[in-house]
């Protein structure tokens, strides 16, 4: 399975703000960047400095929020964006919750101008059936967590994930790439033969100095740099580093190849199902 630009496997959702955007190329620079159409803020920054662009069609924040899209204007948009060279590929419209015929029905309505780039989201609580099939005809597919396996890393939710990629690399010999989505956590990446896998989580946990990874914050308080700033500047200098040590540790985990993921026969460890 070829690996898209150079092996860029982890692509970091946006919007991710900051010390006038400097948090944001730190997180995206050598990587990827992931932009939703619902919050599409930094789109030409992530096209700027990030190394590869993917593009998210917002169904699941607009799912989680109760809106509906309308998918003209997302195509409308998209065409702004879709023949930069960077942007390797976007999410097809899906229903989150849907049944298959609602997805299928999506798929089908994706203008020919935009087969190059456009990924299916074959959602977990869809049959396997439905996976073989998409992966029969698109070369990359979403995996989306829904229904009875909405919560990423329950027992139920590995056993899943098992089972869809016996069925394309065992069963079948696809060759598909696989994209992860909302699957950049460690203990996922580590453990499937994703080609590629997004999260928010430098958005959502670089900020919480306090909250989350506060010994992180401390350490760079005492640091000899971080002394004589003025508070915005040690604030600038805090969310930076930050984002630089958690970037670090997210993309320090790289997910196995699918052959050593057949040959090894990798699954999650026992530890791991249980914890979940």
């Amino acid at each position: 399975m070829k690996e898209m630009h150079h092996g860029i496997h982890h692509f970091h959702g946006t919007p991710v703000w900051g010390s006038a955007g400097d948090v944001h190329r730190i997180a995206v620079s050598g990587a990827g960047a992931f932009v939703s159409y619902v919050r599409p803020d930094q789109i030409a920054a992530s096209i700027q400095h990030a190394q590869v662009v993917g593009i998210d069609n917002g169904a699941f924040s607009a799912w989680v929020r109760g809106l509906k899209i309308n998918w003209s204007d997302f195509y409308k948009w998209l065409l702004n964006y879709y023949h930069h060279p960077k942007v390797a590929f976007f999410v097809i419209p899906d229903v989150v919750d849907g049944g298959e015929r609602d997805n299928d029905a999506l798929i089908n309505e994706v203008p020919k101008m935009f087969y190059g780039k456009a990924t299916p989201v074959w959602h977990l609580h869809e049959s396997i059936d439905r996976l073989i099939e998409l992966c029969r005809e698109w070369p990359r597919v979403c995996f989306g967590s829904s229904g009875e396996y909405a919560a990423i890393r329950t027992a139920h939710w590995h056993r899943r994930m098992q089972d869809a990629f016996e069925a394309i690399y065992c069963r079948h010999n696809f060759k598909t790439a696989v994209h992860g989505l909302r699957m950049l956590d460690g203990r996922v990446l580590g453990n499937y033969p994703l080609a590629t896998a997004d999260s928010t989580n430098l958005a959502c946990n670089v900020p919480k100095f306090n909250s989350k990874y506060p010994e992180l914050t401390r350490a760079i308080q005492e640091a000899e740099y971080s002394r004589n700033l003025t508070e915005k500047e040690l604030k600038a200098v805090i969310l930076k580093n930050r984002c630089a040590i958690l970037k670090g540790a997210i993309e320090a985990v790289r997910p196995p190849s699918v052959s050593d993921w057949l040959s090894n026969g990798l699954q999650p460890s026992q530890l791991e199902l249980e914890i979940a």
